[in-house]
């Protein structure tokens, strides 16, 4: 059973998460619960409750028996997206692919809400494609085994196979004579992804030893390895890295490159809270065996 909050506004993106609920939605389980915020100066009441309910009306015409319902809140946006999407189990939102300067320096709610949120978050970019490949997972080795565990149980829900992908690159030197050394290590860096790859798959078998799984390490920069394997991809699923929109802008972030470049919904999975002061100290010393990016 899943709880899902769509954000709705009048952009095309955010049109397309309905078309996206609609496709994945179980309507024996789960609910759907639309929102639309309210900015202050924002648009009349009645133009909001008319396309929530436009969007009400296209979700119950796929599916009769599900649970749908519709507010409107006062925002700010970002604020109302991240506490309402804590109330249910995935917050669902539209990705408008401008560019990515524009978009820091503005700080697009996709990014913000993002880097906020501590619920899985869907963003399904206004050029989705739908495809029925695999639900794509980038594994890495420093954290966000969250992500691979909601990728899998996502995976094995869909009845879609799930395809691991471990990038892996030499690290660039801060002196030129180290390029030497680092290039000389190179099949270490190989065989250290390899071995963090076959984690993952096992991790993977363990819990769901009938999902269909593949897995390869690819040379590359992670951000460029994953968007070109999510092409023909159902979901691409990665860990959020950045606490901020500007950040990742400046790192590039996974995430960042495929809610700009790609066309496949991204799943967005945010490491759990730690609530004691004990594991929070066990969680920075020791870092998780599988990264999502």
């Amino acid at each position: 059973m899943t709880a899902y909050t769509v954000a709705i506004d009048d952009t095309t993106a955010a049109w397309r998460t309905v078309d996206w609920i609609v496709d994945v939605v179980d309507p024996l389980s789960d609910s759907v619960r639309l929102l639309t915020v309210s900015e202050f100066y924002g648009e009349a009441l009645a133009r909001s409750e008319e396309r929530l309910a436009a969007a009400e009306k296209r979700i119950r015409t796929a599916h009769g028996g599900l649970a749908v319902t519709h507010v409107v809140t006062g925002g700010p946006t970002t604020d109302r997206l991240v506490s309402d999407a804590a109330r249910g189990d995935v917050l669902v939102i539209g990705g408008n692919q401008v560019h990515k300067f524009v978009a820091a320096v503005r700080g697009r709610v996709a990014e913000r809400v993002v880097a906020h949120a501590v619920t899985p978050v869907v963003v399904v970019p206004e050029h989705w494609e739908r495809a029925d490949g695999p639900v794509v997972v980038g594994v890495d080795g420093r954290s966000a085994s969250a992500a691979l565990s909601w990728a899998t149980d996502w995976a094995a829900r869909g009845h879609r196979d799930l395809a691991l992908v471990r990038a892996w690159a030499v690290p660039v030197p801060v002196e030129p004579y180290a390029a030497v050394y680092l290039q000389e290590d190179r099949d270490l860096w190989s065989q250290g992804a390899d071995l963090e790859l076959q984690a993952a798959l096992r991790a993977v078998g363990a819990v769901q030893p009938g999902l269909h799984v593949t897995g390869e390490t690819v040379e590359g920069h992670a951000r460029d390895v994953v968007l070109r394997s999510s092409r023909g991809g159902s979901l691409v699923v990665v860990g959020r890295r950045h606490r901020t929109a500007l950040g990742g802008f400046l790192t590039g972030s996974v995430g960042e490159r495929l809610m700009h470049d790609g066309h496949a919904p991204v799943c967005i999975v945010p490491e759990p809270e730690h609530t004691d002061a004990g594991a929070e100290s066990e969680h920075r010393s020791e870092p998780s065996h599988a990264e999502v990016r």
